[in-house]
């Protein structure tokens, strides 16, 4: 369970400080991101790992620390499914992230963020 929140950390980690080689590297090469609504566009939006990436790169996403709190996971053998609460000076998330282990290392395959003004 560590290593799934150590995981977890360190995709957040990468995110808030636009670290993109950190992100490259825990997110699985099937890793999408799926959200209702893209800052002031409605409908499902699904982005790519290199979407993501760049997203990051170019601080569309991320920049900014946020707190973080595990409200739950539950793995259940290679699958886990955390639920995470994030708050940064402007925005509170709930996200439901899924890691896979593979070859012996847990890597983000998806994040649901539930995002919100504050």
């Amino acid at each position: 369970m560590q290593q799934i929140k150590q995981t977890i950390e360190k995709f957040i980690k990468a995110g808030d400080t636009s670290d993109t080689n950190l992100m490259d590297e825990v997110l699985h090469k099937d890793y999408q991101n799926i959200q209702d609504g893209f800052f002031e566009q409605k409908g499902i939006f699904i982005i790519s790992k290199e979407q993501y990436i760049e997203y990051i790169s170019n601080k569309t996403f991320g920049g900014k620390p946020r707190t973080l709190a595990f409200d739950s996971i539950e793995q259940k053998g290679n699958i886990a499914i955390a639920k995470l609460s994030l708050e940064s000076d402007v925005l509170r998330f709930s996200s439901t992230i899924t890691c896979v282990q593979e070859d012996e290392k847990w890597q983000v395959i998806t994040n649901i963020p539930v995002i919100e003004k504050k």
